[in-house]
This record gives C-alpha cells, sequence and structure tokens, in this order.
C-alpha cells in the first residue's frame, strides 16, 4: 500500500448512515488524527458537493477531501478511488446486492474494506466467496464494523483480557433503552435504509440457514448444557429470548478463526435481549409473519416502499431526529464462566465475570463511530492484525487497541463484578 495517497474513503457517503461516518471523520481529523488523508465516493457528484459544503459550513475544516464520483456498475470509476485508498469504509445498503462488486475490486487493488452490514448472507457469501482470494492479495474485508457485531465484539475481547484465565461460556444480554416518548407508534427510530437492509435479512433468511450449514457444519466443541436455554427464559427477574441480531454467528465465526488460526480455546457465546413485556407478542408475531410474506416480491416491494405503515412510524425516509438519536442508548452484559489461568478445565468452572459495554445512538452515531475506529485501528495497527482474508471483528481486532479507541470515543467498558471458586 505504498503508494496509495489516502488513508480512508467512504462509499455511500451522502446516505443516511454515511454523513453521519463523514461528519464524526472530520471531526476526528480536525484534531486526534489530523495526519490522516480521506475522502468521500458516491454516485451523485452532486450530492458529494453539496454535502462537503455543508460540513464546510458547520465549521469544519474539508477543503482538502477528495470527491470521488463512484458507481458500482462502472468498475474504472470504482477503481479510480480504490487504488488511492488504504482503507475503504463502506456504509452503502444494501449490503446484499451493492457490497460485493466493492469488495471485489478492493482485493483487485490490494484496499482493506470494512462496512457496516447486519445481513447475514452477506457476510457469509463474502466468507465463502472472497476469502481466499483477500488472504491471496493479502487484503482484510471486515464486515459488520458498525452496531451489529462491534459492542458485542469488542466486549468480548474487554472481557477475555480482564479475566485473565480461560474463559469457556458468555451470556450476553443486550438492552436497547428508548426513550418512553417512543413507546407511542408514529416516532421514528430508525432511518428507512436500515429498514431495507432488514427486508433483505428476511427475504435471504433461508439461504443463510443453508449455507451456514454448508460452511459450518458441526460445532468445534460440544455446546454445554447451560448454553442451551428454551426460547424464552427468565433472568434477573425479567424474560428474555435470543437476540436477533448476528452476534452470535459473527462471535461463532471470530471463535472459530482463533481456534484453527492460533489452537485458542473456542468460548461459548450466546446473546438474548428483551422487550417491555406488553411488546413480546407484538414484535415476535411481527418478525414471523413478515418473515412468511416477504417470500412474495410484491410484499417486500410494500415493505420497502412503505416503510412507516408496516413499522407504525418506527422507520421513516426522514429517519429519526437528533433528539431521539441521542435518547437511545445501548448495554451489553457479558456475563463469562471459565478458570483461573491454572484451573483444570475437565471440573465445572470455577471463575465468572461480568462487564458491560454501552453507548448512545446505537443505529448511526455508534455505528458510524465503531466503523471509523475500525479503519483507523487497520492503518495504525496492521502488524498485529491477520494478513488477509474476510474476517469478522472479533478475530481481526483481537490482538489491537481497537477497546481503548472506542472508550475515547463515547463507548463506555466496565467490570461489574468479578467472582472466583464458585
Amino acid at each position: 500500500m505504498a503508494n496509495k495517497s489516502i488513508d480512508i474513503i467512504v462509499f455511500g457517503a451522502t446516505g443516511f448512515t454515511g454523513k453521519c461516518a463523514v461528519k464524526n471523520l472530520a471531526i476526528l481529523t480536525k484534531d486526534k488524527y489530523c495526519d490522516m488523508t480521506w475522502g468521500i465516493a458516491g454516485r451523485s457528484l452532486n450530492k458529494l458537493q453539496s454535502l462537503k459544503k455543508e460540513l464546510s459550513d458547520s465549521g469544519l475544516a474539508v477543503e482538502n477531501i477528495s470527491i470521488f464520483e463512484s458507481d458500482i456498475e462502472d468498475r474504472q470509476s470504482l477503481k479510480k478511488a480504490l487504488l488511492l485508498a488504504r482503507v475503504i469504509i463502506n456504509c452503502t445498503g444494501p449490503n446484499t446486492t451493492l457490497s460485493p462488486p466493492i469488495v471485489e475490486a478492493c482485493i483487485e487493488c490490494g484496499t482493506h474494506y470494512v462496512d457496516i452490514s447486519a445481513e447475514m448472507f452477506h457476510i457469509l457469501s463474502l466468507y465463502q466467496r472472497y476469502n481466499k482470494a483477500a488472504e491471496d492479495k493479502s487484503t482484510l474485508i471486515i464486515p459488520s464494523c458498525g452496531f451489529a457485531a462491534i459492542p458485542s465484539e469488542t466486549g468480548m475481547i474487554y472481557l477475555e483480557r480482564q479475566f485473565k484465565g480461560t474463559l469457556h461460556t458468555v451470556e450476553c444480554y443486550v438492552e436497547l433503552l428508548l426513550p418512553k416518548r417512543t413507546y407511542v407508534p408514529g416516532r421514528a427510530l430508525i432511518h428507512n435504509g436500515t429498514w431495507t437492509s432488514l427486508v433483505y435479512v428476511l427475504e435471504y433468511f433461508k439461504d443463510y440457514l443453508t449455507l451456514w450449514k454448508e460452511l459450518f457444519p458441526k460445532p468445534v466443541e460440544p455446546v454445554p448444557e447451560e448454553m442451551q436455554k428454551s426460547f424464552f427464559h427468565r433472568h434477573n427477574g425479567r424474560c428474555w429470548f435470543p437476540y436477533p441480531g448476528t452476534d452470535n454467528d459473527l462471535v461463532n465465526m471470530s471463535q472459530r478463526y482463533l481456534h484453527n488460526k492460533n489452537q485458542k480455546k473456542p468460548v461459548h457465546f450466546g446473546a438474548y435481549t428483551t422487550v417491555p413485556l406488553f411488546f413480546h407478542w407484538i414484535v415476535i408475531a411481527a418478525i414471523y409473519l413478515y418473515y412468511y410474506l416477504s417470500y412474495f416480491k410484491f410484499f417486500r416491494n410494500w415493505l420497502i416502499n412503505c416503510p412507516r405503515l408496516f413499522t407504525l412510524g418506527y422507520a421513516s425516509k426522514k429517519g429519526p431526529t437528533d433528539r431521539t438519536r441521542k435518547d437511545t442508548k445501548f448495554e451489553f452484559v457479558l456475563n463469562g464462566k471459565g478458570w483461573e489461568l491454572d484451573g483444570k478445565m475437565e471440573s465445572r468452572p470455577t471463575k465468572t465475570m461480568s462487564v458491560k459495554v454501552s453507548g448512545n445512538d446505537p443505529g448511526y452515531d455508534a455505528t458510524s463511530i465503531a466503523i471509523i475506529m475500525s479503519a483507523i485501528t487497520i492503518l495504525r495497527e496492521s502488524s498485529n492484525m491477520p494478513k488477509g482474508g474476510v474476517v469478522m471483528p472479533g478475530a481481526a481486532f483481537y490482538r489491537t487497541d481497537i477497546v481503548d479507541r472506542l472508550m475515547h470515543e463515547g463507548y463506555s467498558y466496565e467490570i461489574l463484578k468479578e467472582v472466583e471458586d464458585l
């Protein structure tokens, strides 16, 4: 990458999440990372120029950032940007359809890649199609570097470092703390782009299950009995159910990678969530109903084109207000069990530790900070990372200081309790 003159280029810069990432990148490079060079890319030159002017008018120094008019259907316009960039931040979506040409061009140009995908079929497809090529070209392709994986994956890194022993199981309890005013339908919590990606998750869900079984037909180790919970279970006096995100699969893939490459004992992971009790049946019933109806193309189009109707106003083309974003918080509590460094792993676990990862605005600000810190970590600590391949965040950043970087930019990591000799 010696001939590359731009550290980071943000693709999809004019989208809702892209704008958030660009704004945060402009703020970070104003003082703390002022030695970094960066640029923005998208399909519309007019929109890119308007975005640059908007940032400049708000007092951010963006006069010297580069602009690239790039379209995934125009390979040459893609390569023009990629040949100059060391790392690409991909904020386009849905990833299942838009990202593969960018990934393919990144590998060809030797440009590292991060995205914010929460589309598991897309992530598995990247691994299946491009892992070997990316390894051969010493190019890192790291999907899901936003809220869909970074809190749980970096929480695992933090927990394992603080545990100072052999971690065996982790039960992760995820809670989104929404402002009470949003309990009444009509106040948007997510942008239509995020909702569209969720529709694609439903459309490709069966394909994802088939591909997972093809790639990973059996677990590395038998799943401990304590991790085999019923759909609903009680914890701390509340009812929890499996977290419907990508966290379980991504942590699983990271643990497989670390086991295969480093002979590290894999950690068994399970994520769960809860919602106010009166929402349980509404939310779960809606997910199942939309899943079955999404087999029909006309219904998928309705879901995408009428987000407010099918989400009771919780998704919209304008997205959430700044106030709602600021007041929305998240908490990941990771409860780990294992042994001391000299403990006998044939016996039951003798040590526990709980840590919490928390922050604000999970869908957008926390996501944009996460992907920026992921890109900066590649730039600053490539010697501590895999040389190339399609690698999940927990494995890619396992030996880096990404937790410290995130802690300095609004993420909170703390030890809740530690118990030995159970």
